[in-house]
C-alpha cells in the first residue's frame, strides 16, 4: 500500500475544512424547568404570607372577642381574666413574656410606641394581686385600651 497521495485525493483534502463547535450554551433565557421552579417559589411565598396573615388575624380576632365576652362586674375577676388574655397574646409576641410580673410585666405591657398606658399597665400588673378597694378604674376605657394593644401587639 502506498502512502503518496493522488491529485485527485489532494484536491479532495484541500476542500476539507476545520470542525466548529458550536457555540456554548447561554444562561438565557431560561429553561421552562427553571421557569417552573421560580413559578413554584413565588407561589410558596405568596401562599405563606397568607397563611402567616390570615393566623395573625384569626388570633387577634379571637382575643379581641374573648376580650369583649368578659364582664366587669366584678373587678378583681375582670382583671384577672384580662390580664391571662394580654399574657396569651403577649407570648405570641415574645417567647417569655407570660411569665412576667409586677414591673417587668408593666414595662413589657407600655414597651414601645404601641404601648399601654402607664395607669393601665400598673392596674393589669398589680390589680389582679391587690384589694378590690384599691381597684378604681374605669372598665371600658380599661378594655379600649387592651383592645387597641392587642390590635397593635396581637
Amino acid at each position: 500500500m502506498s502512502t503518496e497521495l493522488t491529485p485527485q485525493m489532494q484536491d479532495q483534502l484541500a476542500q476539507l475544512r476545520d470542525i466548529h463547535l458550536p457555540q456554548p450554551i447561554g444562561w438565557w433565557p431560561l429553561a421552562p424547568g427553571w421557569w417552573a421552579l421560580i413559578a413554584l417559589v413565588f407561589v410558596l411565598a405568596v401562599a405563606t404570607l397568607v397563611w402567616t396573615s390570615l393566623r395573625r388575624r384569626s388570633a387577634r380576632f379571637l382575643a379581641l372577642r374573648e376580650l369583649e365576652a368578659i364582664d366587669p362586674e366584678r373587678p378583681d375577676e375582670f382583671l384577672t381574666q384580662l390580664s391571662s388574655l394580654l399574657r396569651r397574646v403577649a407570648r405570641r409576641r415574645s417567647a417569655g413574656a407570660d411569665v412576667l410580673t409586677g414591673a417587668a410585666w408593666s414595662a413589657f405591657l407600655m414597651d414601645g410606641k404601641h404601648g399601654m398606658s402607664r395607669d393601665g399597665a400598673t392596674l393589669l400588673a398589680i390589680g389582679p394581686y391587690g384589694p378590690p378597694a384599691n381597684q378604681n378604674f374605669e372598665p371600658e376605657a380599661l378594655r379600649t385600651e387592651i383592645a387597641a394593644w392587642i390590635r397593635r401587639n396581637g
